[in-house]
């Protein structure tokens, strides 16, 4: 019976890791000109405006994409605001400007 216990736990953390491996590769595939690419999406949307109020904040329209795309990422699963940002700095392989780190951290503590 334990040995039967152990087998399934272990076969839930392969499960649990093998999804949010899962998660992590379609958030990197759909970045950069898929699902998740919003820039072009905000330009066409604001077109008129060069920034966009969010709350009491107001972002670039660079920075409001960002900020759907950590909503996004959110929403897909990956909850640790770190992995958030690992993840963002793997796919663009550089790193976060100080204003890109704010947008990410309103759009990943966004409440829809």
């Amino acid at each position: 019976m334990r040995k039967l216990l152990f087998i399934f736990l272990v076969f839930i953390g392969i499960s649990a890791s093998a999804q949010k491996s899962d998660k992590e590769s379609y958030i990197k595939k759909e970045s950069i000109g898929g699902n998740l690419d919003f820039e072009k999406k905000v330009e066409a949307q604001y077109s008129e405006m060069t920034s966009i109020p969010f709350g009491d904040m107001t972002f670039s329209k660079k920075d409001f994409a960002l900020l759907l795309w950590a909503v996004s990422v959110r929403n897909l699963g990956i909850d640790s605001f770190d992995q958030t940002v690992k993840l963002w700095q793997e796919i663009y392989k550089r790193n976060l400007t100080d204003t890109e780190k704010k947008a990410l951290k309103t759009g990943f503590n966004a409440k829809f």
